[in-house]
């Protein structure tokens, strides 16, 4: 059996859908030893509505414990140093591809990137050099290694056989939805500036980790200068198995990100829930329409007309383009192609 070091950032309540990827390598016939900067195993399996343990070896570098920097770094040397595995996929961290270069260079392993944001940074650049393959989901991600044959277009990763086709029951299509970390790439001030716009029986649910606090203060602060703080709700964070039944009871989700497209729209779309967002961000999803411009004018009236027209794709549809463009074990199969072969 084919062996993968899968490194990834953390395995806990937040990021509990990277269990949903290692299972997809499981189930390309891998063999996956984790490794990650944190591990709370039983948030991570609670998040996504489950009881039993996974199926697969985890290797912490202590941070649930308190490990500092210093001891993260000597346990992640000794780990992919005296591990067994053939092949090493990077999951969101480039900077592990710095820290473990000696190592995989000596041994030639092959190393594969999987990033999604459009920032450089030093290991982007070392991954750059010595990596065999940086996969992306769009043309956004890593734009400075646009054209470079080592950047491979593959889409999101949305795992069907936990995001199953589930029926939209919106009981209300002018009660809006936003789920996202909250940060300023984010551009949540579009989407209250729209709200400012739209009338007073709209409202907007707001689900999402404070990445930014600082941020979230500005746009709380917006709010009440808009006039729009009684009818904009943040909730907070929510475990994956409870965000099922948030997007089947919200028709439009609204994100204006700049970056690169969000997998929560991807998510909303299994559950007939339809992405509003930008032009750039609908083509790199495969959505028919989109706001003709990033303004809170334009996103106003595309809400307003969508909440009393039929949508521009019907959830059969939605639900079709991510099951195309977007599954989670599509994309593995298609960086499969280059991992088996060590290409």
């Amino acid at each position: 059996m084919k062996r993968l070091l899968f490194i990834t950032q953390k395995l806990h309540e937040q990021d509990a859908f990277t269990v949903l990827w290692v299972e997809a390598w499981q189930r390309a016939g891998y063999d996956v030893t984790v490794v990650c900067l944190e591990w709370r195993p039983h948030a991570s399996m609670s998040a996504l509505g489950r009881s039993q343990a996974p199926n697969f070896a985890v290797r912490s570098l202590g941070k649930e414990n308190g490990a500092g920097k210093f001891l993260q770094i000597a346990r992640f040397l000794w780990i992919i140093a005296t591990a067994k595995y053939d092949r090493v996929f990077i999951h969101m961290t480039p900077v592990w591809g710095v820290v473990g270069a000696p190592v995989w260079l000596v041994r030639k392993t092959p190393v594969y990137l999987w990033y999604t944001h459009y920032k450089m940074q030093l290991g982007l650049r070392m991954l750059g050099w010595y990596g065999k393959r940086m996969f992306a989901a769009t043309p956004q991600s890593m734009p400075q290694y646009e054209g470079n044959p080592k950047k491979i277009i593959v889409g999101h990763g949305i795992d069907l056989e936990y995001w199953k086709k589930t029926p939209n029951r919106c009981p209300d299509p002018k009660k809006l939805l936003v789920v996202h970390r909250l940060a300023r790439s984010k551009r949540l001030e579009i989407v209250l500036r729209a709200m400012a716009i739209l009338p007073p029986d709209y409202s907007l649910d707001i689900y999402g980790i404070e990445a930014e606090p600082d941020y979230v203060i500005e746009m709380q602060q917006l709010m009440r200068s808009l006039g729009v703080h009684d009818r904009v709700v943040f909730k907070g964070t929510i475990a994956s198995a409870k965000l099922l039944d948030v997007y089947a009871s919200h028709r439009l989700i609204l994100n204006m990100a700049s970056e690169t497209i969000d997998k929560t729209m991807l998510e909303a779309m299994t559950c007939g829930c339809y992405p509003v967002t930008t032009e750039r961000n609908a083509l790199a999803i495969g959505l028919p329409a989109a706001p003709t411009d990033d303004s809170p004018e334009q996103l106003a009236a595309f809400v307003q007309f969508y909440t009393t027209q039929p949508l521009p794709a019907t959830e059969d549809e939605l639900y079709q383009i991510v099951k195309e463009k977007h599954s989670l074990d599509g994309i593995v199969r298609k960086m499969d192609a280059y991992v088996s072969a060590g290409s």
